[in-house]
């Protein structure tokens, strides 16, 4: 009898420690669960096919605003003929994407970018030779479409003309040994990247001929774009120097305003996270798993557009938004642009939003599946989204914008295939201005 109640017990006991074990497993996180992946290739077919068509028409913005006869892109928020030289800088690139996604052949794309270029490149020997206007290689922010002269008091631009030499080197690459590589060539060499610096050699924001050359902006912005394309040039190089005179003691300032966000960088280092500032660059410079002597920019950049949704969100959470709206960049705005506006006021960028797949893909896929869903034909026609809108104004842009319009064709490029980045990062002259400003390996 004992040793029949000893097994009894034993069983008791048994049975016991399984339901325990069972409990336990139960109420434990499985730490080797997989995290939902959002990467292209993981996405379902619907969400590909969604993305496929908001970058096609975005590229069909491009295709369709070519003028025929100067090459340049009619940047088509503009009833008087204005376009940008930005605008030129992401449609040559915007033209490559077309011919990967099998939109356009790479014939069409070749004729065309090559007028573009010869719009850019004032033969010596021919004086009546069209060409975009500008000073020492660079170009007006705004011009006229049809006779390339300056749109009002628009500077030429450092960063927009930097924006311009990132898809000229981008198709100088693409079409290695032809024509269009030969005049590529030649219009980023005729850029003076030196005679747009001050004193402490940092680069200024441009030059008008009323007034002095337009300031320096400090602090982290944009501006590396500048910075590492005047490095790599083996004509009118940047100083060694320059960089260092952008990034120490220029207002590089990490903020760390959210608990759950890590610190980035602004300008001036106050809460301005404006997505632009830190999605432009990585149009064409791939940067992580890289770091300077300063910075990681891409983990960075990932804080900062963290914390732009929840700059965004807390405004929105207060004035009936649900999260998912969010999406904060330069952009049109019912009573006129927005630049760095304070206080933000609900006004929506599908682009910054778009933008940010290849830095926050779960976040940003959510939102602008949720702005398509739920604003439908009010914010997505033919050109894809809209500029902007701002649901608590009941106001919904009509207009779209070139450098916004390319910010999401070749963000989302990168983010499916990285393409852009593969082959820009493989020019020799990005190559000399990633490492004359010190990047490294991680």
């Amino acid at each position: 009898m004992n040793i029949i109640k000893l097994k009894k017990n034993q069983i008791v006991l048994f049975l016991g420690l399984l339901i325990f074990i069972s409990y336990s497993c139960k109420n434990e996180p499985d730490k080797k669960a997989p995290k939902k992946s959002y990467a292209w290739k993981d996405l379902s077919k619907e969400d590909q096919g969604f993305l496929d068509l908001v970058q096609h028409k975005a590229f069909d913005f491009f295709w369709e605003g070519f003028d025929e006869n100067t090459g340049l892109i009619y940047d088509g928020h503009s009833k008087n003929r204005r376009t940008s030289v930005a605008t030129s800088g992401f449609g040559l690139s915007a033209f490559i994407v077309g011919v990967e996604r099998g939109w356009i052949t790479k014939d069409e794309a070749y004729k065309r970018i090559l007028l573009t270029l010869n719009s850019y490149y004032k033969d010596p020997n021919n004086p009546d030779d069209f060409c975009v206007e500008g000073k020492y290689g660079f170009f007006y922010h705004f011009f006229n479409i049809d006779t390339g002269k300056r749109n009002g008091k628009s500077e030429v631009s450092t960063i927009d003309t930097a924006i311009l030499m990132a898809g000229v080197l981008d198709v100088m690459e693409y079409f290695k040994g032809t024509e269009v590589a030969i005049l590529a060539d030649k219009i980023y060499k005729n850029a003076q990247w030196d005679k747009y610096i001050n004193e402490e050699k940092a680069v200024v924001g441009g030059w008008r001929p009323e007034m002095k050359p337009v300031a320096v902006y400090k602090g982290y912005n944009e501006y590396n774009l500048v910075y590492l394309l005047g490095l790599g040039s083996p004509t009118y190089t940047l100083p060694d120097a320059s960089w260092s005179a952008w990034a120490s003691g220029k207002g590089f300032i990490p903020i760390k305003p959210y608990n759950d966000i890590g610190e980035f960088l602004t300008p001036h280092g106050v809460l301005q996270p404006l997505a632009y500032i830190y999605q432009f660059p990585a149009c064409w410079y791939d940067f992580r798993n890289k770091s300077d002597d300063y910075v990681d920019y891409y983990k960075m950049s990932i804080n900062a557009l963290k914390a732009n949704k929840e700059y965004t969100n807390s405004w929105g959470y207060a004035h009936g938004y649900p999260e998912e709206l969010w999406g904060w960049t330069a952009i049109a705005g019912r009573d006129g642009y927005l630049g760095f506006s304070h206080p933000y006021n609900g006004t929506l960028a599908p682009s910054a939003v778009l933008a940010s797949l290849s830095f926050i893909p779960e976040e940003s896929l959510r939102a602008i599946k949720y702005m398509y869903q739920n604003y439908g034909d009010k914010i997505f026609k033919e050109y894809g989204f809209v500029d902007s809108f701002n649901p608590y104004q009941n106001w919904y842009d009509d207009t779209y914008l070139g450098i916004d319009k390319g910010n999401e064709v070749l963000s989302i490029e990168n983010y499916r295939s990285g393409s852009i980045w593969k082959r820009f990062m493989d020019i020799p002259y990005v190559q000399t201005g990633m490492k004359k400003a010190k990047f490294k390996n991680l």
